[in-house]
């Protein structure tokens, strides 16, 4: 189940594998996830930093937020964007709409943004760790 809930924090209990990973337009520098509470809710919230590592500037970098179990078994996801862009994450927008405005700011060549995704605890199955992975990378027009 996707769930996008966010939160303004920087945090622990970073899964274990390594905090850079690559993709072929952007990079992951850092992330970091705690559980966190508020609101009569609790929600594990994962953020980070990326660099857009082109000589091109990007629409926006999207990136999944893999919850994983013991066994290393994603038991669920989320989507996110890098900062500039997240607001394509809201249901009720329209992507083509936001991009035609202008509402989307493109990530320049070689810049750095954060990024930041939940998932809820209570429509979340048990899990130990995370993973972040870059998903898309349009090229800016």
């Amino acid at each position: 189940m996707r769930v996008r809930l966010f939160a303004l924090a920087v945090a622990a209990l970073v899964w274990s594998g390594s905090a850079t990973a690559s993709a072929a337009d952007a990079e992951i520098l850092e992330h970091k996830g705690r559980w966190e509470s508020g609101y009569g809710s609790t929600w594990y919230n994962v953020v980070g930093r990326l660099r857009n590592t082109t000589d091109h500037a990007l629409r926006w970098v999207k990136l999944r937020i893999d919850a994983v179990d013991d066994k290393g078994k994603v038991v669920a996801s989320t989507d996110t964007y890098n900062e500039s862009a997240e607001v394509l994450t809201v249901p009720e927008a329209n992507p083509q709409d936001l991009l035609k405005t202008g509402k989307v700011k493109p990530l320049a060549a070689g810049a750095e943004e954060r990024f930041r995704g939940s998932f809820l605890k209570d429509e979340t199955p048990p899990f130990t760790g995370y993973k972040v992975t870059v998903v898309e990378t349009p090229k800016a027009q």
